[in-house]
C-alpha cells in the first residue's frame, strides 16, 4: 500500500515504464530511458510505502522513528524520522480533530530547540480521556507536510492523519492523566508501538 500523495506519481511512472519498454528493442537510448523510469519508480515506491499495521494497546506512536527527547514536565515526546522510516503519521488515540494549523517557518536541522522555529503543522485531538497534540515538523530535506484530516473529523486510534516528506520529526503532547512508557533511543512504529498509558486506567 502507498501513501495518498504518492499514488498518482507511482501510477504515472508505472505507465511510463510500460510505454517505454518497447524502445529497448530498438536503441540503447530506450534502455537508458527505461532504467530512469525504473529507478524513479523503485525510489518513490519505497518512499511512499504505507504498510498496514496491527494497532497497539492504549496510546500508540504517531510516527515511525527513534525517540530523541522525553519531557516529563510538559509531558511530550519527540520522535526523529529518518529517510528510511515510513513517513506516514497516525493518530495516537481515537477522538475528534479540534484544530489543524499550518505554520510557515525555517528549515533548520531537526535536532535541537531551533527546530521549533521550523515550518510545522499542529493537529489537536480530543479523546474521551484528554487532549493530544501532534506536531509535524519539517526539516532541511523534509520541506513539505501533508495533512489528511480537518477540524470536526473523527479519527480512530492508529488512523492515518498525514505525512512528512523525507522524514524529519514529530512531537506528541499528551494529557496529564497519561504517561510515556518508552525510553530515549527506542525505535517506535506509528500506530503499532504503545508509547503511553492512561494513569487512571492503571489505578
Amino acid at each position: 500500500m502507498f501513501a495518498q500523495p504518492g499514488k498518482k506519481l507511482i501510477v504515472a511512472l508505472t505507465i511510463g515504464l510500460l510505454l517505454a519498454s518497447p524502445l529497448m528493442i530498438f536503441s540503447k537510448w530506450g534502455i537508458l530511458i527505461c532504467a530512469m523510469f525504473a529507478a524513479h519508480l523503485v525510489f518513490f515506491a519505497y518512499f511512499f510505502r504505507d504498510p498496514e499495521r496491527a494497532i497497539g494497546e492504549q496510546i500508540v506512536s504517531p510516527a515511525d522513528g527513534t525517540v530523541i527527547d522525553i519531557d516529563e514536565k510538559r509531558n511530550f515526546i519527540t520522535i526523529f524520522m529518518n529517510v528510511h522510516n515510513v513517513h506516514v503519521n497516525r493518530a495516537p488515540e481515537a477522538g475528534k480533530i479540534l484544530r489543524v494549523e499550518h505554520h510557515n517557518g525555517k528549515h533548520s536541522p531537526v535536532f535541537g530547540k531551533q527546530a521549533r522555529e521550523n515550518e510545522h503543522t499542529v493537529i489537536e485531538i480530543e479523546s474521551k480521556l484528554g487532549k493530544f497534540k501532534v506536531v509535524q515538523i519539517a526539516g532541511i530535506l523534509a520541506r513539505r507536510i501533508a495533512t489528511y484530516v480537518k477540524p470536526g473529523d473523527f479519527v480512530e486510534k492508529g488512523q492515518r492523519i498525514g505525512i512528512i516528506f523525507l522524514g524529519s520529526r514529530v512531537e506528541l503532547y499528551m494529557p496529564r492523566n497519561a504517561k510515556f512508557v518508552v525510553k530515549h533511543g527506542q525505535k517506535v512504529k506509528a500506530g503499532e508501538t504503545t508509547i503511553g498509558v492512561w494513569t487512571n486506567a492503571m489505578d
